[in-house]
């Protein structure tokens, strides 16, 4: 047994594992004594740096020829990645997942940057997609460019991919099997390849989701009382649903349920708003109780889709027909309300806008 092997065994490395790194090229080049004093410099840097024992054992089995640069070469790699735009910490998690970062030329970085800002991204956006998947650094041009290609062909543009790949940038680390597989796989649930396109740009998150993960969320909110069709139909609508938890889910229920609704009622408001789980308390809360305080509050069940109107355009619409128009909103005029922006203004000759300014600057006008 070599002395560089029975260093690495010291430090935690199993036989196997040791004897796999001192064949990995260029280590096979260095005399034994070179390799063992490289192996402890290197080691104790990294643990310097702030890697754990069990950070330095995976990385180097990752990339074994870390062992082989020297300290400036690692030192000045880490400060000119900071210089980019990342903090050192994140420099440090970065190449947890990706060591052979520290293998790359920086201007073999630099090209890679400038040829993403090229693409459509900002350097700011390359920075924070980079910290999530670092091995972007990784993949050639023709790869990202045929990553792109795919999707487009999928049927989204190339800004949609642009910006979906911002916010989920793995999305250029999964196999285009594996896109299309999820494809298949929520078609097979009742969507059409259109829609399931059409709630990836809104959810890119989907595609990580494993579908286990998918089914078991069909089946709890079937188990709540939705029926296969009305989780369907509301996904397309609020694609989020499928990431939000068992809990919030269920504790939005029972939210609703305290502000006096029966569990039924509140099925049959969140099959006609799905979004009713993505608003905050607080926003709901304000709404029913201006609503419930203008004698307004059927609509909660009876068309909760109107509770997405932002309370401020409710209340500059509501004030302006009671004060200017004169009219009395009830059950038979409360519509006027929601009118589309378009024709509101014909019919009042007024924009919403411009209520909201005179309504909501005025403090004698009351709510």
């Amino acid at each position: 047994m070599t002395e560089s092997i029975k260093t690495l065994i010291e430090l935690g490395y199993s036989k196997k594992d040791a004897e796999e790194i001192i064949k990995a090229y260029p280590l096979t080049n260095l005399k034994d004594e070179t390799l063992k004093e490289n192996i402890k410099t290197n080691y104790k840097l990294l643990m310097n740096l702030g890697y754990t024992n069990e950070e330095v054992i995976k990385m180097t089995k990752m990339f074994p020829v870390l062992y082989s640069y020297s300290e400036d070469n690692i030192t000045n790699k880490i400060n000119f990645l900071i210089k980019l735009g990342y903090g050192k910490e994140e420099v440090i998690k970065m190449t947890k997942m990706f060591p052979a970062l520290y293998s790359y030329s920086e201007d073999n970085i630099t090209n890679k940057i400038n040829f993403l800002i090229k693409l459509g991204y900002s350097k700011e956006e390359v920075i924070k997609m980079t910290k999530v998947l670092p091995v972007l650094y990784g993949y050639s041009e023709e790869n990202i460019t045929n990553r792109i290609d795919f999707l487009i062909k999928l049927g989204y543009s190339k800004e949609e991919v642009i910006k979906m790949t911002k916010a989920l940038p793995s999305l250029f680390s999964l196999s285009e099997g594996n896109i299309t597989s999820k494809i298949e796989f929520m078609i097979s649930f009742g969507y059409t390849k259109e829609e399931v396109i059409k709630m990836t740009k809104t959810l890119h998150s989907l595609y990580s989701l494993s579908e286990e993960n998918v089914t078991n969320k069909i089946n709890f909110l079937m188990g709540l009382g939705y029926s296969k069709e009305d989780v369907i139909k509301m996904t397309k609508t609020h694609p989020a649903l499928y990431s939000y938890s068992e809990e919030n889910i269920t504790n939005r229920i029972n939210f609703l349920i305290k502000l006096g609704y029966s569990k039924d009622e509140v099925i049959k408001m969140t099959k006609a708003l799905p979004t009713l789980y993505g608003l905050s308390e607080e926003n709901i809360s304000e709404k029913i109780e201006y609503y419930k305080k203008k004698n307004l509050d059927f609509i909660i069940i009876e068309n909760t889709k109107y509770l997405m109107q932002s309370l401020k355009k409710t209340k500059a619409r509501y004030n302006y027909l009671m004060q200017v128009r004169l009219m009395v909103i009830d059950e038979s005029s409360y519509r006027r309300l929601f009118m589309g922006e378009k024709s509101f203004q014909k019919t009042y000759g007024v924009s919403t806008d411009a209520l909201i300014k005179i309504y909501g600057l005025d403090p004698k006008i009351k709510d």
